[in-house]
């Protein structure tokens, strides 16, 4: 009767120790949720740099342009014909995104509403621009890109 009576655990896992049968699935269930943890980073990446308002590039102190190239230089922004050493237009950096970095015109120019003017540079590469007046009129600018960062 008493063999009758034996159990799965008692005749199958009699060698095996509880903490041992612990620490196996214990490393099993870990080597599962890491290698679940890796392959969801994919999607959880773009959500943690949304939510900390970071762009999905590293964005650039340097922008080259189709037409022009805009560089931060201590606190101002500068905009530079290719080829020119001095800059043409001087910007302040008004907001910065994880889309967008905002510059404010701060060089007179020969429009009207000069003073509202806005460039609005993609903070990774794509279209460029410019906003001005009240209401706001919205022009395509130009393409542009970061620069490679010097090593």
């Amino acid at each position: 009767m008493e063999k009758a009576r034996a159990t799965f655990f008692a005749t199958y896992l009699s060698g095996f120790k509880p903490s041992l049968f612990a620490m196996l699935f214990g490393g099993v269930t870990t080597a599962t949720a890491v290698f679940a943890m890796v392959s969801q980073a994919g999607t959880a990446v773009p959500l943690i740099l949304k939510t900390l308002n970071l762009p999905s590039c590293r964005s650039s102190d340097v922008y080259r342009g189709t037409q022009t190239d805009f560089k931060k230089e201590g606190d101002f922004w500068r905009e530079y014909s290719p080829g020119v050493v001095a800059h043409r237009y001087q910007f302040k950096e008004i907001k910065r995104t994880r889309d967008v970095i905002m510059l404010r015109n701060l060089t007179p120019r020969d429009t009207e509403d000069w003073e509202t003017l806005t460039v609005h540079l993609p903070a990774c590469d794509g279209t460029a621009k410019l906003s001005e007046g009240l209401p706001e009129r919205w022009t395509d600018l130009q393409l542009v890109g970061r620069a490679p960062r010097k090593s």
